[in-house]
């Protein structure tokens, strides 16, 4: 079983330990020499691997998503960890749990599907309610719904990192809705609980998160509009400006046409749709990155590519005051 994590890694320790095999591919150094480069994984995060002696024969000890067992030794490339991998082999069944290898949420996921039933019975129209409805007694989306992250890298990215962002989202319109009058609950409600479902078929969790083909090639948004769009044409006399609208609030949930969003929001449920969205997504993130990063006398992040900023950590003072 496994026992040491990416985040424990040492430079100049030698290690004989399990990892989730990410991504393997063959590079040359300038001088021609070829090499075999590795990203592994569990858990707690990523590290390269790099492969210098038989590349060929380690290369087709496995596949992508497969776990592995590495002997080699921590170096560091550039300020970064590297293991200078000396043999890698794909673990036997039973070998290594699954679970050491994708992060997942700390709260019940059946308390949580719980917690979607609840909202989904204080919906008042009937229409509204009856896709709720829908969508749990889908066999293929509620499981999912305890197993889909709610992003690859960048924001709950964990099993039932989905489930988790849903129902968040869904309390924070549940707020905007008690503070703006010309808010349909109902509508805004059902779209908080439908905006990301087509994550469900556009990650797979696969020893680690990644995009399906689905996923690459239609993305989240165009498979949640056809999800619904099947479970619309299940209910009679759904009305059809009501079903545009629903629509809507899943196709432009995102904002912005440059962060691929079909189109902008144009109702108000569906601009505070977009930034409940943008404000649970980026205070994971956040969350996360201070969680993972702070270290005694650290008081800044590293730089966030994504963001294209350093995130403060706080000091220890105020860790103080918050205990």
């Amino acid at each position: 079983m496994k026992t040491l994590f990416v985040k424990n890694l040492k430079v100049g320790s030698e290690i004989t330990e399990f990892f989730v095999l990410r991504k393997k591919e063959f590079k040359e150094t300038f001088e021609g020499q070829k090499f075999l480069k590795l990203e592994l994984g569990d858990k707690t995060g990523r590290v390269d691997g790099v492969v210098w002696d038989n590349p060929e024969e380690i290369y087709n000890q496995a596949e992508a998503g497969e776990i592995v067992k590495v002997k080699g030794w921590v170096s560091s490339y550039k300020g970064e960890l590297q293991i200078k991998v000396e043999r890698l082999k794909k673990a036997s069944e039973g070998e290594a749990d699954p679970a050491d290898f994708l992060p997942a949420s700390e709260k019940d996921l059946e308390s949580l599907i719980c917690e979607f039933k609840e909202i989904t019975a204080t919906i008042e129209n009937i229409h509204l309610r009856k896709i709720l409805q829908l969508i749990l007694d889908d066999p293929s989306i509620t499981p999912g719904l305890k197993v889909a992250p709610g992003g690859k890298l960048w924001h709950h990215a964990y099993v039932g990192g989905l489930l988790e962002h849903t129902l968040k989202v869904a309390d924070i319109c549940e707020k905007a809705a008690g503070l703006y009058g010309l808010i349909n609950r109902d509508l805004l409600i059902t779209g908080a609980l439908a905006h990301d479902l087509g994550k469900i078929r556009a990650y797979s969790s696969k020893g680690f998160f990644d995009y399906t083909d689905e996923g690459r090639l239609i993305g989240h948004i165009v498979s949640g509009v056809e999800l619904i769009d099947q479970k619309l044409g299940m209910i009679e006399d759904f009305p059809p400006d009501l079903a545009l609208q629903l629509k809507h609030l899943i196709i432009s949930h995102h904002g912005e046409l440059e962060f691929a969003s079909p189109v902008v929001p144009m109702t108000i449920e569906a601009i505070v749709l977009h930034y409940a969205d943008e404000m649970d997504a980026k205070v994971d993130a956040f969350a996360h990155i201070i969680k993972t990063q702070k270290i005694k006398g650290k008081r800044w992040s590293d730089w966030v590519h994504l963001i294209n900023r350093y995130i403060y950590l706080g000091d220890e003072e105020e860790d103080k005051d918050l205990n």
